[in-house]
C-alpha cells in the first residue's frame, strides 16, 4: 500500500514546520529542554515521518554540542524505568516515531556546554537508507511537570 504523503504532510505542517528532509523522511520540532548551568546530559525531542516506499532506520546521531549522542529509550523493568541504548528504530513506510519525554530520545552524553533556551544547535541523524541528515534543534524553557 502506498502511503498517503498529502495525510503525512498535513500532519507535519500542523505540527508547526516540516524542518528537515532526506529521501522520504521528514523531521518536524526537534527541541531539546534547557540544562542547568553544571548539567552534563541533555535530551533531544523530535518527530520522525516516513513518506517513502519502504522502512528506514535511525541508526545513530552526533552533534558539536556533547562528546557523545546516542539513540535511546526508556523501557520499565519491575516498576522502575530504565534508560537503554538503542541499535536502531525503525520508521515503517507512511508511519512516523515520535521522540519525546518518557520515551525515545537522542541522549547527549557529556555536554561541552549548558543548553540556553532561546538557543539552537545541530544533530546530524543518521539513517540506514536517507544517510545522514542534519537537524536544527531549538533549545525552550523546561516544561512544568504533570501533576
Amino acid at each position: 500500500m502506498k502511503p498517503d504523503t498529502r495525510a503525512i504532510a498535513l500532519a507535519f505542517s500542523l505540527l508547526g514546520a516540516a524542518g528537515a528532509r532526506a529521501d522520504g523522511l521528514a523531521i518536524a520540532h526537534a527541541w531539546a529542554p534547557a540544562t542547568a548551568p553544571r548539567a552534563i546530559v541533555g535530551r533531544v525531542y523530535l518527530t520522525i515521518a516516513n513518506n517513502g516506499p519502504e522502512v528506514d532506520h535511525l541508526v545513530a546521531a552526533s552533534t558539536d554540542v556533547a562528546r557523545a549522542a546516542e539513540v535511546s529509550g526508556i523501557r520499565i523493568l519491575q516498576d522502575v524505568p530504565n534508560q537503554r541504548h538503542l541499535v536502531n528504530i525503525d520508521i515503517p513506510p507512511g508511519g512516523k516515531i515520535t521522540f519525546s519525554p518518557g520515551g525515545y530520545h537522542i541522549l547527549l552524553r557529556n555536554l561541552k556546554h549548558p543548553l540556553v533556551a532561546g538557543e539552537s544547535f545541530k544533530v546530524d541523524l543518521t539513517f540506514e537508507k536517507a544517510g545522514d541528515i542534519p537537524v536544527d534543534v531549538k533549545v525552550e524553557a523546561p516544561k512544568p511537570a504533570a501533576p
